[in-house]
């Protein structure tokens, strides 16, 4: 099994992340991908990552994701595309982000979220890596941007909450599509249905730990 998306490097897990490491591999997770969405969180994921290898030979081997999230799109500029290329080249490093679209809370602006999502467009195409895709109530314009831009270096759609459209219009265009706890909710019975339509050669599952949770353990340490 594979935890596609979590946050190790996250605070919370300062403290008992062998513990967190050690109990995965006891569930049978065999891939951990820890995933930055700042800078900051970004190197932190390349240190656990090389910090911790020797969990590899407990059959749990971990791995990198940089990048800057939609609620830090506002840090993106031209020195911060430099360092995340030169992040990117860590061995540590199997993609970018995460990066994408959130209008929940329209903030920021729509149109600085889409200057940070190109610049992760055209660093992917550039390092021939693909992306991990934040995407939240945007399926119209994130969709159209990937297009325009003339994205095709694969990816995974995170903690997918969307309609079987935005599935669809995924799916289409080379991604995977990823579920999280969110699934064991009492209202997800829509998107519990479009986990059931998603292709299973397309479909991965998270625990986006610590931030998702699960029922009946949600806020309990997994």
């Amino acid at each position: 099994m594979i935890d596609s998306h979590c946050h190790l490097n996250d605070e919370r897990f300062d403290t008992d992340i062998v513990e967190v490491i050690e109990r995965a591999a006891l569930a049978g997770v065999r891939r951990i991908v820890v995933v930055g969405y700042g800078l900051e969180s970004s190197h932190k994921a390349i240190e656990i990552v090389h910090a911790h290898s020797g969990h590899q030979g407990q059959g749990v081997q971990l791995h990198a994701v940089v990048g800057i999230s939609p609620f830090e799109a506002a840090t993106w500029d031209e020195s911060t595309r430099k360092e995340l290329i030169g992040l990117a080249q860590d061995s540590a490093v199997v993609g970018l982000g995460e990066t994408g679209l959130d209008y929940y809370y329209q903030e920021p602006l729509p149109e600085i979220q889409h200057k940070c999502l190109i610049g992760h467009l055209h660093a992917a195409m550039e390092l021939n890596l693909p992306l991990v895709f934040h995407l939240r109530d945007a399926a119209d314009d994130f969709f159209r941007i990937l297009d325009h831009e003339g994205y095709s270096q694969g990816g995974v759609l995170h903690c997918f909450t969307g309609d079987e459209r935005a599935m669809q219009m995924g799916i289409e265009r080379g991604l995977f599509v990823s579920f999280s706890g969110i699934l064991t909710f009492k209202k997800a019975a829509e998107l519990v249905s479009v986990a059931r339509m998603t292709p299973l050669e397309h479909l991965l599952v998270e625990t986006d730990a610590p931030l998702s949770r699960t029922i009946p353990i949600s806020g309990e340490a997994v």
